[in-house]
Parts: C-alpha cells; sequence; structure tokens
C-alpha cells in the first residue's frame, strides 16, 4: 500500500488505511479513511492513492466502492472540498483500467462538499456492485484515487472502500439460467377442480 501526500504544507494523516485480501480465492479489498488538513493560506490540491497488489487471481471481475467526505471550517467564514477541473474525486481502477468513479464534476453541476462557518458538511454515495469487464490476475494492482480542493485553513475527513470480486456468469451464461428456470416454469400444469 503506498500513500502519496500532495506537495505543499498541507497534510494528510491516516487514521486508518488499509488493504487486506477479504476472500483468499474470490474477492480483495481496497480500504482507507484519512484526515486532511490544509495549514497554507490557500486552496490546496490533494493527489492520494492507495494500492493493492494481488496474491491471487480473480479472472473477470465487478466489485462495488464508497465515498464518505465530511468537510470542518476550522478557521472561519466557511470550508468547502471540491473536484479538480472535470476530474472526480473518487476513481478505482482495476490494472490501470477505471472501473468506478463517485463525485464526478461537470460543466452543470460542479461537484462541492460546502460547511458553514464553524461549521460542517457531509456527502456519502456509492456504486452498486456491478460487472467491470476487466481482468485482475496475480500480480496486477486494484487502486483507489482521490483528488480534490480543500479550502484554506480547513479540514475535510475522506473515507472509502473500493471491493473487487470474481465476476458473475458471463451473459450467456446468465441467460441460459434464465431459460432453464422459464421452461422450468412452464412445465408446471395448473390443476383446475
Amino acid at each position: 500500500m503506498n500513500l502519496q501526500i500532495g506537495i505543499g504544507r498541507g497534510f494528510a494523516m491516516s487514521l486508518f488505511a488499509t488493504t487486506l485480501i477479504a476472500s483468499a480465492a474470490n474477492a480483495a479489498m481496497v480500504s482507507f479513511s484519512t484526515v486532511f488538513t490544509n495549514n497554507t493560506a490557500a486552496d490546496k490540491v490533494f493527489d492520494v492513492s492507495n494500492f493493492l497488489t494481488l496474491s491471487h487471481s480473480l479472472g473477470n471481475t465487478g466489485g462495488s466502492g464508497s465515498l464518505a467526505i465530511v468537510v470542518s471550517d476550522i478557521r472561519g467564514g466557511g470550508a468547502y472540498l471540491k473536484g479538480v477541473g472535470s476530474s472526480p474525486v473518487f476513481s478505482t481502477f482495476v490494472q490501470s483500467t477505471k472501473v468506478g468513479e463517485l463525485a464526478s464534476t461537470n460543466s452543470f453541476a460542479p461537484f462541492a462538499v460546502m460547511a458553514g462557518t464553524f461549521g460542517q458538511m457531509s456527502y456519502s454515495d456509492n456504486f452498486a456492485r456491478e460487472y467491470f469487464g476487466a481482468v485482475a490476475n496475480v500480480n496486477d494492482v486494484l487502486q483507489t484515487q482521490l483528488k480534490f480542493i480543500l479550502s484554506a485553513g480547513d479540514q475535510a475527513v475522506v473515507s472509502g472502500t473500493f471491493v473487487v470480486v470474481s465476476a458473475v456468469p458471463a451473459p450467456g451464461a446468465f441467460a441460459l439460467i434464465c431459460i432453464a428456470g422459464g421452461v422450468g416454469l412452464r412445465g408446471r400444469r395448473r390443476m383446475n377442480y
């Protein structure tokens, strides 16, 4: 696991940053919870990644992810955490292939979590279990990336998970299961008395 801290006087302190294998052959998870403090007099960009190198193959993958943010105004005057340009705040990767993102910024609705004077504001979101279409083999890397701007003199706690599992049956296999189930149902006869 690597923790990369942005350049400048702002810093990130890891409360709980861990990677673990959830099940020896079927799943892996990257999990983190970090306090970010911007001790500078200007907005600060944080760019942090967590990595897990697989010790076993997962084959075709699917999975899910979650993100939680709490922004606190420390200096007075309000606080914010916002996306950098069009980059999402949280991105997930299987062997360099982006498979999920949360807190995305676009030209119509820039992402931001804003707290009032000496207040706090929270945000949470997740992407439900889905098929990624990316193959994960031994020594491949699972990665999470956080990239955001934090207002001057303020603090944010950011937590997240990225769970990768061996994928559900291929669409063709799923169709066969459905057809077999339909034939089984069709074979039932109604008894009218």
